[in-house]
């Protein structure tokens, strides 16, 4: 038997080693692809826009894309890269705080790199920080839509098919609203069209009667086109958006600030009025005659400052963003017990947990 086993043996070695080099190569070939990872991808890169781009404001970033990755945003004029964490699969969210060394502009250029098991996949932000940007003349040089369409993913089930024709070579970007209001990022497939898939997860439905908002970010110029009844024929899961609440609103900073007995700020009272002293020093006429006179005003405005001082106090300074997307600002006089992000209604002139 164990001679017969050996001639076996080496009579499969021979057969093996006969077999063509390119079926060898064939079969390589198809084992890499069966093998290959799911390409990394941005679907979505979003900010909450602030009213004004200044040290102690927040700028919070959300990323959506592939699961288990690292996600790093760095912004033009910033001296730190932030690291979002994944709230859920797929999700990123984060914050960066505005310090006086940085140099971030309303238009500053940001950058999402996702990483994962040594790939990157990268996005820009398609909208301003600051609200209210471009300016009318930044946008008189804007890009160009065209179009913008959606469709179903035929053999699909709830995938839609966002298009948008405009200016080659830029980022653009739909709004997606409903039960997961965001921004889903398109791939240029070619030059001047921008095109991406989503699928809608389990349970998730699209606000059919709210127009389909596309923008177009070519360098630092933006330009938004809005699409009424963009769902007319695309058959969707869809239901009408949550009944509106113009008193909601989300908290986007508080603020401890020093005013003085009339409410202002003393740092621009005080150079204010020592300006205004001195200055009544100086001029045309009797030097007598101006320095008694101002002695006198000199004298009443620097005890008014005095009491002024003594009557200074903190109050406390929450800038909430409303659902219309305005801003307002409600003053307390004691710490309030809300923080960045919270959930708030405007009662009047206090704020309420929602």
């Amino acid at each position: 038997m164990k001679p017969s086993m050996h001639l076996s043996a080496t009579l499969m070695a021979c057969l093996l080693a006969a077999v063509p080099p390119f079926l060898a190569d064939a079969a390589s070939a198809q084992g890499s692809r069966q093998t290959a990872p799911a390409p990394l991808r941005v679907t979505g890169f979003d900010v909450e826009q602030v009213d004004r781009l200044e040290p102690g404001v927040d700028l919070n970033f959300t990323v959506w894309g592939t699961a288990g990755a690292t996600v790093l945003v760095q912004i033009d004029g910033g001296r730190r890269t932030v690291q979002l964490a994944e709230t859920t699969p797929g999700r990123y969210q984060g914050s960066y705080t505005v310090s006086r060394q940085d140099r971030i502009g309303p238009e500053s250029r940001v950058h999402a790199n996702l990483r994962r098991d040594n790939r990157v996949a990268t996005a820009v932000l398609g909208e301003a920080l600051q609200a209210g940007w471009p300016s009318q003349a930044a946008a008189a040089q804007a890009p160009a839509i065209q179009s913008v369409a959606v469709s179903r993913e035929p053999g699909r089930v709830e995938a839609l098919r966002y298009t948008v024709r405009g200016t080659p070579g830029g980022q653009a970007s739909v709004q997606l609203q409903g039960s997961q209001s965001r921004n889903i990022v398109l791939d240029e497939v070619r030059p001047g069209e921008y095109s991406g898939t989503y699928v809608l997860p389990q349970g998730a439905w699209v606000d059919t009667e709210q127009p389909l908002v596309a923008q177009l970010r070519v360098g630092n110029n933006t330009v938004r086109s809005t699409m009424a009844n963009a769902y007319e024929r695309v058959n969707v899961s869809s239901r009408r958006g949550p009944p509106p609440c113009p008193d909601c609103a989300v908290v986007q900073s508080v603020n401890a600030v020093t005013v003085d007995g009339d409410g202002r700020v003393l740092g621009t009272v005080a150079g204010g009025v020592l300006g205004a002293v001195v200055g009544s020093q100086f001029g045309k006429g009797d030097g007598r005659t101006a320095a008694g006179v101002a002695g006198a005003v000199g004298g009443a405005l620097l005890g008014r400052e005095i009491q002024k001082r003594n009557s200074q106090r903190t109050q406390y300074e929450v800038l909430v963003r409303m659902n219309d997307g305005t801003q307002r600002t409600v003053v307390y006089a004691d710490p309030p017990p809300f923080r960045n992000g919270d959930a708030v209604r405007v009662v009047g002139d206090a704020l309420e947990r929602r």
